[in-house]
């Protein structure tokens, strides 16, 4: 299944996912996983269009960093050449890198200058690798970063005082939960489908965490904004309420 070959040739790729390849068109090598890729430049430009003026620049950026993914994540798909992975995988670092120093920043720390080298550091071993170290050493210095996002997100939510927000914060956890389930399910049982339909979990892949994303990005930009001053943050609570019910 995996040998079919299209326009863009041979898979040069590290990884290369359930997917049939080139089934649907000459031109796309994961057609389904391509189209999919869409979400998040759609998520990216809507974010920055209903929160720019709530949530201001810097966060709205992290909403740019995501279209910037989305491409990446297109050409990517399309091609499967390892090049384009380069384009999905790189912006994935560096919006995780700008995440965590947005969140540092927020907490009262600076700590710029080592996140600038990790993120550099980072781009270098994630390029220069092949075949499968490479993917697990971008996993691994992905995760990394991700996951201590995460912790500093918890630390926001600890500090909700009001239904709402925490309400936008689980459906934010239920939605990244299941976006980890169907890419583990994804990415080890690919021999299922030689029994039954591929359900095409990988490109659920990128509609859920498009959408776990979009409700972290608001209830932690309510949580940030709270520390401003009190015209801001009504401003923006009753904005979210209306943007998110």
């Amino acid at each position: 299944m995996k040998d079919n070959e299209g326009y863009w040739g041979p898979v040069t790729s590290s990884v290369d996912w359930c997917e049939e390849n080139y089934r649907y068109s000459w031109y796309i090598a994961e057609f389904w996983n391509t189209v999919s890729s869409l979400a998040m430049i759609i998520l990216g430009l809507m974010g920055v269009g209903l929160h720019f003026k709530s949530l201001g620049w810097r966060l709205s950026t992290g909403y740019l960093f995501i279209v910037l993914v989305g491409i990446g994540s297109v050409l990517f798909h399309a091609t499967l050449q390892y090049q384009h992975q380069m384009w999905d995988e790189l912006p994935m670092i560096w919006t995780a890198c700008y995440m965590l120093w947005l969140l540092l920043q927020e907490h009262g720390y600076n700590y710029t200058i080592p996140i600038i080298s990790y993120c550099s550091f980072a781009t270098f071993v994630t390029s220069q690798s092949k075949g499968s170290t490479q993917f697990f050493l971008f996993q691994t210095s992905f995760g990394l970063v991700m996951w201590s996002c995460f912790w500093f997100v918890w630390s926001l939510y600890k500090g909700v005082e009001t239904d709402e927000i925490r309400t936008i914060f689980h459906r934010g956890v239920q939605f990244l939960i299941t976006a980890i389930g169907v890419w583990l399910f994804d990415g080890n049982l690919c021999f299922i489908y030689e029994h039954v339909p591929n359900p095409q979990l990988h490109a659920w892949w990128h509609v859920l965490i498009c959408v776990s994303l979009h409700y972290f990005f608001v209830a932690a930009g309510y949580e940030i904004i709270k520390r401003k001053p009190i015209g801001k943050k009504v401003g923006f609570k009753k904005q979210l309420i209306e943007n998110n019910r």
